[in-house]
């Protein structure tokens, strides 16, 4: 080889090192555009995927008949979320659900069935490449956040956390919550504006205007998956968190962990949804009080008061979608998701 050649060649393989951390970089990832489900027609099915828990010993069959009331037809798969253990099936069974959910055309959309525990043992499992060529709404929420976050981050799917079939019984929702959900699912415009239930507002604790893609959901299940290949990176996105039945000390201990991970350093801006039945010992920090520790700790604007959690009034919120949030000194907030979360079908 002549050392004209060399000299190419040593040059090539110079910028080709110089590439290969700024390609595989998290800012090159955030740049990387997110794919969208169709919004739904009257017809439409909609596939029931149990990727955590089953409904084994709660009946379901009026919550199946609201969906179909709404004109939207039900298809559940073959597997028929057997119970086993806490799952609803074994993890191979729940992963080969959930793909074919994803390759079957007939399906629009994908409603899980339950929480629980369970969506972090299928990521392993999950043919991305295959979810990303066929994207989908997933809706659901608290364990399903493993979910919302892997589809996210590996496929670049706009996911949706809201209601599960579990939680479309009555006295299980509320008339916002069912509002919400059916003008989402049918809807291709931006939401704009994010409409609370009557007598709710949001409120500022660390005051200031932040952007960038809605990421996040239950925090336990963002501080479990930390430290893995499934954990959230969240580069410039706004934080939405939420949680249940956690003791103050232990919603320290999990922030926290989302403080020295990065996480809390990475995003633009936190909101803080509902955290249900989180209480406190006597003398022990209440979990407002963990919650502003770790609002002024991140430096960043942050606002609480969001209607997603484990309560009757669960909004409607698309992840990946880019939203603006604004945390005004007089103490009120406000939050706007500008772009779409589906396309027209």
């Amino acid at each position: 080889m002549s050392r004209r050649k060399e000299r190419i060649c040593g040059l090539l393989f110079s910028v080709l090192l110089w590439l290969i951390p700024v390609l595989s970089s998290p800012m090159a990832a955030a740049s990387v555009p997110y794919v969208k489900g169709p919004a739904l027609r009257s017809g439409d099915y909609i596939g029931i995927a149990a990727p955590a828990g089953s409904a084994d010993g709660i009946d379901i069959t009026q919550a199946t008949a609201l969906l179909q009331a709404a004109g939207y037809q039900i298809k559940f798969p073959a597997e028929n979320h057997k119970p086993y253990g806490y799952f609803a099936g074994t993890d191979e069974e729940r992963a080969r659900e959930l793909n074919a959910l994803f390759a079957d055309p007939q399906v629009r959309a994908i409603l899980c069935l339950n929480g629980g525990y369970g969506s972090a043992r299928i990521l392993d499992t999950l043919d991305y490449d295959l979810i990303r060529s066929h994207p989908k709404m997933v809706i659901g929420f608290s364990d399903i956040t493993a979910l919302h976050t892997a589809l996210g981050e590996k496929s670049h799917m706009v996911t949706v956390y809201g209601p599960m079939v579990i939680t479309l019984r009555p006295g299980s929702y509320s008339d916002y919550t069912w509002r919400q959900f059916t003008q989402g699912i049918s809807s291709a415009d931006s939401i704009g504006a994010v409409v609370l239930p009557k007598g709710k507002q949001l409120t500022s604790l660390i005051p200031g205007k932040a952007s960038g893609r809605l990421v996040g959901g239950n925090l336990s299940m963002l501080a479990a998956a930390a430290g893995t290949p499934y954990e959230l990176r969240g580069d410039g996105g706004i934080l939405v968190l939420e949680d249940v039945n956690e003791p103050s000390y232990r919603i320290d201990r999990m922030l926290w962990q989302l403080w020295q991970n990065g996480l809390l350093k990475r995003v633009n801006g936190i909101v803080y949804g509902e955290f249900l039945n989180c209480t406190n010992d006597p003398g022990d920090f209440t979990v407002d009080e963990v919650l502003v520790y770790y609002a002024k700790l991140s430096g960043k604007p942050v606002i609480k008061g969001l209607p997603v959690g484990h309560g009757v009034d669960n909004m409607f919120l698309p992840l990946g979608v880019h939203a603006v949030m604004k945390g005004n000194a007089d103490g009120t907030a406000v939050l706007h998701i500008d772009e779409p979360h589906a396309v027209q079908s």
